[in-house]
């Protein structure tokens, strides 16, 4: 008689370890830079030479210390918890100096690619800017790591936080990596398929405006506060690989309904900055000035631009 073979368990997968945290940098900074460690002591030109000039000033300042205590703000915050949380190699990813281990001693400086904000290197470029060549160029720079640093290790994921400006910007240089590094790839952000290269729209992690009703937020940390998510609900579950990730995702999904989108009125800057200083004479605090800005004048205004705006109106105080 022949013998029926015992059946075994699904094979459920194991825990796969959360081997590197990678996130962007931030505009808010424990520590000011002066003007010649930011792009106003730059000479204008051609993004080529600008960029060599950048790579060499940078090289030469003092080092301030390490890149995980310069940058502030919620959104790092997140990211950071997210690395300890995983006892993850962390790292930062910067407009100014280029792939960056949190433990690295780095200057303090102020450089940033939006093109409207006072610290921009776009100022200083002559013709179109290519974001993903000046973040090649940033990889030569003595302060940056590459991909293949990143890379190196087990077959622990990969965890990387974007928004659409450094998606643009870190994409082409990325997509590149060895296969087995994409493989191990998880990607946090908003639309990021229209900033990244096709190669890596399978890593794009499916989170949506649904995570606002389980883990609240602005849309300036999205990108961090779904990577967290996942470090504390799915990342502790067995799994076979990124499927299995991203099904878990779209399982802690099913069921939310999306928030109520509150229509706030856009102001001009001059507008914001009467506002401000209008509010300063009762109150202070640039946290605090924001939240009355949303939710008491019911203004929107980006957090990025509130701060710029911010120091201009207490520039401003008493005229």
């Amino acid at each position: 008689m022949q013998m029926r073979a015992k059946r075994r368990p699904e094979d459920k997968g194991s825990i796969i370890p959360n081997e590197v945290v990678i996130t962007t940098c931030s505009h808010r900074k424990f520590a000011k830079p002066t003007r010649a460690a930011t792009p106003s002591s730059l000479a204008r030109g051609i993004q080529t030479t600008v960029a060599a000039h950048w790579i060499a000033k940078v090289g030469g300042l003092n080092r301030w210390g390490a890149a995980d205590a310069f940058y502030a703000g919620r959104a790092f915050g997140l990211a950071r918890d997210a690395a300890n949380l995983s006892t993850a190699r962390f790292y930062i990813l910067s407009a100014g100096l280029g792939i960056v281990p949190a433990s690295r001693r780095i200057p303090a400086y102020g450089l940033t690619i939006a093109p409207r904000h006072e610290q921009s290197v776009r100022r200083k470029i002559v013709g179109d800017f290519d974001p993903a060549d000046w973040f090649s160029t940033l990889l030569k720079s003595a302060h940056s790591d590459q991909w293949s640093d990143v890379a190196s290790g087990t077959s622990g994921r990969i965890l990387l936080a974007l928004s659409r400006p450094y998606a643009e910007m870190v994409g082409a240089s990325l997509s590149e990596a060895p296969p087995k590094m994409l493989e191990r790839l998880r990607i946090f952000g908003a639309s990021l398929e229209v900033a990244l290269p096709a190669k890596l729209h399978a890593a794009i992690a499916p989170y949506d405006e649904r995570l606002n009703a389980i883990f609240p937020g602005t849309r300036t940390d999205f990108a961090q506060r779904a990577m967290l998510h996942f470090v504390k609900s799915v990342a502790i579950k067995p799994s076979k690989g990124r499927e299995d990730d991203f099904a878990a995702v779209r399982s802690s999904l099913k069921g939310l309904q999306l928030p109520r989108q509150v229509q706030r009125p856009r102001l001009t800057d001059d507008e914001i900055v009467a506002v401000i200083k209008r509010r300063l004479r009762m109150q202070s605090g640039a946290a605090r000035m924001l939240a009355a800005l949303r939710h008491e004048e019911g203004v929107a205004c980006e957090q990025a631009r509130f701060g710029r705006l911010y120091r201009i109106a207490a520039a401003k105080k008493g005229t």
